[in-house]
């Protein structure tokens, strides 16, 4: 249902763009459509092998799969609110549930997995582009926009990476353009102007189902953005109130598992109405906040000053989030960011208000969740308006303008050629290409596929590339249909790890046996029942390859 909403508004948008071309034909608007244009093309490219695969973004692709297909995610819940995911320590479902419809249309490959959140993304940029023009702002304006946000690195690569939580900041702008276009909606009458706010309310409150540190954030920006229409006299009290209540309905669920999960006595599953309540295992709290043991201003200030750093420095050192030597945000950006908060602040119109909100909704995150992009993800559209407000200001003469769109054509051009070769496999990513080796070792085909390896995630790489139904996942890994323990360690289907020391262990006729080179002492290449038949490289490591003699 979500993919065909997302389907129905990418195209409502174009036809939209297609309008608002015909009501202000000029250069600078072509100018912005041929940007959005080659945004789309940037975000498709190699769509599947860059970035390299995270194993949260992997699990979170098996979930999909598996909701989508079978009914129940990897841990055989039905209808989750959230995902347990492989440890039990959690993950959003809202991405989970969106990209499953993909997957039933198109199959599953890491390409139609990332996919929806390319397409969020573009309609993100369309319907930005969409409300300026309903707003009457100047068509260089616009096209300046365009041009920051469409040649963003922070915003190609968190829409080309679908980890669970990416896909949110672009949940909270979508539903703050559709509420501020049912502001100045010219088509279809009041009711039309009605429905575009209900649907910019209800998309905004999907915020709460894609990352939860949203909650923190949607405490402000709720209460925040309603404030600013009803006293900037937006929005008439009736639609006010109509909207609030549509929020409270659709919040009610998410709320209820927010409060069992962090309660002792109640995070347990359990079935509400149509839902399942996951019990949550483990908690991401030690990695995601700061400590709340001993002086905690302290832990705060040490925080912030942390953020402010990671920011001034232009990278988390996470490389699906920022390319080293580039980093999240051109270098030169700084002072039209800081040209652009003075003068929102002085300012003060409704966009302005908007983002000074998005600001301060986003100090309670900086304050208690450690900085990477990833923890902060609601201040990167903040600062790419702002950043547009900054450039705006001097975008005077046709000397600047030259100056700045030729300088911003090369940073951008710079930052495609690098991000696009990108080979390097860090700890905790996939290569996508060990499917093919995989597929080309048939290891289908075999009683046993026998393992040693010093990879800790071989097997949850498998499962996550190559899918089989979940219930036979569960009933073939470690600790079968297990509530408590969630992992896989040594098996599931027809793999199994051994241990390449030990000459005694009994190999099953019909087996593969993949041994990591970095384990291989030569013992199993003198054992008669075993033939050594090649190497192949699966993932970041190398696996001597042996076949049984079926002799044994």
């Amino acid at each position: 249902m979500l993919a065909y909403g997302l389907i129905i508004i990418f195209i409502l948008n174009i036809i939209y763009a297609v309008y608002n071309l015909k009501e202000r034909l000029n250069a600078w608007n072509i100018v912005s459509i041929i940007g959005m244009i080659a945004f789309s093309i940037v975000l498709l490219f190699k769509l599947e092998t860059v970035p390299t695969m995270f194993f949260d973004e992997a699990n979170g692709m098996y979930d999909s799969w598996a909701l989508s297909k079978y009914g129940v995610d990897s841990n055989l819940n039905s209808n989750p609110i959230y995902l347990q995911s492989f440890a039990g320590q959690g993950q959003s479902i809202l991405y989970a549930r969106l990209a499953g419809t993909f997957f039933k249309i198109l199959g599953y490959n890491v390409y139609v997995y990332r996919l929806p959140l390319a397409l969020v993304s573009l309609t993100s940029v369309i319907l930005l582009f969409n409300v300026l023009n309903a707003f009457d702002i100047k068509s260089k304006s616009i096209f300046l926009t365009v041009m920051v946000f469409c040649t963003s690195p922070w915003l190609i690569m968190v829409s080309r990476f679908g980890m669970d939580c990416n896909i949110s900041p672009f949940m909270v702008l979508i539903g703050t353009l559709l509420l501020l276009l049912s502001t100045r909606f010219k088509i279809g009458g009041v009711y039309t102007r009605i429905l575009v706010g209900v649907l910019g309310t209800f998309i905004l409150g999907l915020t709460a189902y894609s990352y939860n540190v949203g909650w923190m954030y949607l405490l402000i920006f709720i209460p925040g953005i309603f404030g600013v229409f009803y006293l900037s006299k937006n929005m008439p009290v009736k639609e006010l109130l109509l909207y609030i209540f549509i929020l409270l309905l659709e919040l009610i669920p998410i709320m209820i598992f927010a409060i069992r999960s962090n309660i002792v006595a109640l995070n347990k599953t359990v079935h509400i109405f149509i839902w399942t309540y996951p019990k949550l295992l483990s908690s991401r709290a030690s990695e995601s906040m700061i400590s709340f043991d001993g002086d905690v201003l302290h832990n705060i200030v040490k925080n912030v000053l942390d953020g402010g750093h990671m920011f001034l420095n232009n990278t988390d050192g996470l490389p699906w989030n920022s390319i080293p030597s580039i980093g999240a945000y051109y270098p030169i950006m700084l002072p039209f960011l800081m040209i652009g908060i003075i003068i929102s602040l002085y300012r003060r119109n409704i966009i302005d208000k908007l983002l000074i909100l998005g600001c301060m909704s986003s100090i309670p995150i900086m304050l208690v969740v450690t900085p990477n992009y990833n923890h902060w993800i609601f201040i990167h559209f903040v600062v790419l308006g702002f950043i547009t407000i900054g450039i705006n200001e001097i975008f005077i003469s046709k000397k600047v303008q030259l100056a700045i769109v030729i300088s911003y054509a090369i940073l951008f051009l710079n930052f495609s050629s690098i991000y696009f070769q990108q080979r390097n496999i860090a700890v905790g990513q996939y290569d996508v290409n060990l499917i093919k080796t995989i597929k080309r070792l048939k290891t289908k085909n075999y009683k046993k596929v026998y393992f040693d390896t010093t990879d800790f995630q071989f097997l949850m790489m498998i499962r996550d590339l190559i899918p089989i139904s979940p219930y036979e996942y569960q009933a073939t890994k470690d600790n079968p249909n297990s509530k408590e323990i969630l992992t896989v360690n040594s098996k599931f289907e027809n793999y199994q790890m051994i241990d390449s020391n030990n000459m005694n262990q009994s190999i099953e006729k019909n087996s593969l046996i993949l041994i990591d080179v970095k384990k291989d002492n030569g013992n199993l290449a003198k054992n008669k029942k075993l033939r050594k038949v090649g190497q192949d490289k699966i993932n970041s490591e190398t696996y001597n390859v042996y076949k049984t003699t079926d002799k044994n």
